[in-house]
């Protein structure tokens, strides 16, 4: 196998796992950004429901667009967390996509790798044939 194919395809390995780290880089900060949203998510059903408890008949009129207002917020929160876990699952998928490059590249140079060992321990064995050979005739030639 040529040296330039094998210095490829390790060139090839580390960038995509350059890439893979940039990438699962971005997938955590998504995820910590989408477990923030799903804790003011849970903070304001909190608020709304300790809210909705009020004993206080003043504030009960109030009561309606608390609650209309809390659930919108809600809903704004859920649709970002949606939209980071969509933009999330792309990445994972690429992610995941470049780990199966990489194991081909590796199983490419592994086995670029290996042919040339065996190449070399074909040629070595050759090499000690025609010694062993050579030694032969010449000790038969000091008998005669």
């Amino acid at each position: 196998m040529d040296e330039r194919r094998i210095a490829a395809l390790e060139l090839l390995e580390r960038v995509r796992r350059h890439e893979i780290e940039s990438e699962t880089q971005e997938l955590g900060q998504l995820r910590a950004e989408a477990g923030l949203l799903e804790r003011a998510k849970q903070e304001l059903e909190t608020s709304m429901d300790e809210g909705a408890q009020c004993a206080d008949p003043a504030l009960r009129g109030y009561l309606g667009n608390f609650v209309r207002s809390v659930r919108s917020e809600i809903d704004r929160n859920q649709k970002s967390q949606d939209a980071i876990e969509a933009k999330a699952s792309k990445i994972a998928d690429r992610v995941a996509e470049s780990f199966r490059e990489i194991k081909s590249y590796e199983i490419l140079r592994l086995d670029a790798l290996a042919q040339r060992a065996k190449e070399r321990a074909a040629r070595e064995e050759a090499e000690l044939s025609e010694l062993a050979q050579i030694r032969w005739w010449r000790e038969q030639a000091r008998r005669r």
